[in-house]
């Protein structure tokens, strides 16, 4: 007699698509349902009171103020981080490196250079004209 239970083997794929319910998508619908429930009380509880309305909306706006501070704040420190990480990496360049680095640059600033020979003659002449105008209105 044979008393053991078999076990019921659930393929991976069902796993997965069970998991990825009650782990994601279910507190991803509730979390929207609170907000949802939130809001349409805040509405309907400041819709009489024209001064509370105000309120609310201050607060609100400092709500979207503050991430947005902080991720400028975020993105600030992490540019500098990247400069000063550059800096000290372009240091620590073997000198043939270097070299073909400075290459690089060179060769930028005279492609730099050629883009802007057809509009220097443009830009001087605007410039002449300007002074003239300026002059003469005077």
């Amino acid at each position: 007699m044979e008393n053991k239970k078999k076990q019921v083997t659930i393929e991976p794929e069902h796993l997965h698509r069970n998991q990825s319910v009650t782990q994601v998508l279910l507190p991803i619908i509730g979390a929207g349902l609170i907000c949802l429930t939130v809001c349409l009380l805040l509405l309907f509880s400041t819709s009489a009171e024209p001064q509370s309305t105000e309120q609310w909306a201050q607060i609100s706006t400092m709500f979207l103020i503050f991430p947005t501070l902080f991720l400028g704040l975020v993105s600030l420190a992490l540019l500098i981080g990247l400069a000063i990480l550059s800096s000290k990496w372009n240091k620590s360049w073997p000198p043939a490196l270097r070299n073909v680095r400075l290459v690089i640059i060179n060769f930028e600033k005279n492609i730099q250079g050629l883009a802007q020979k057809p509009a220097q003659p443009v830009i001087k002449l605007k410039s002449i004209l300007a002074g003239i105008k300026a002059v003469f209105k005077k």
